[in-house]
């Protein structure tokens, strides 16, 4: 069964366009660099279109084997030393692009994986 960080946030005010440079600056070189992220399985990136309050809400999601594998992770970057210090500076995060007050952080895990259709 997979584990899933899902992060959520809504843009911050005015910063569409730099949000959408960042997100894909940030998408290609994690895909670039896929050896500092070993844990995961998959990064997927949603965008909420029509949900009442919640519409125009961000998500990433995290795919990992297990809760040991994002911990092991989250250890490993903790400090953004090594190879990570360049990772910092592309991460959205730090670019002034999210209403930090808003950003959620779940975890989810699949049920029925065998049963679904893809």
């Amino acid at each position: 069964m997979s584990v899933f960080e899902v992060e959520s946030w809504l843009v911050a005010e005015g910063k569409e366009t730099e949000h959408q440079k960042a997100l894909r600056g940030w998408l290609k070189w994690v895909k670039d660099h896929r050896n500092l992220f070993k844990e995961w399985k998959s990064v997927r990136y949603f965008y909420k279109k029509v949900a009442g309050a919640d519409s125009n809400r961000h998500f990433i999601m995290w795919e990992y084997d297990s809760l040991a594998d994002y911990e092991a992770y989250k250890k490993r970057r903790k400090d953004y030393s090594g190879p990570y210090v360049e990772y910092k500076t592309v991460d959205p995060y730090y670019m002034k692009v999210f209403n930090h007050s808003g950003m959620t952080m779940e975890f989810w895990e699949d049920r029925e994986r065998d049963l679904w259709i893809e």
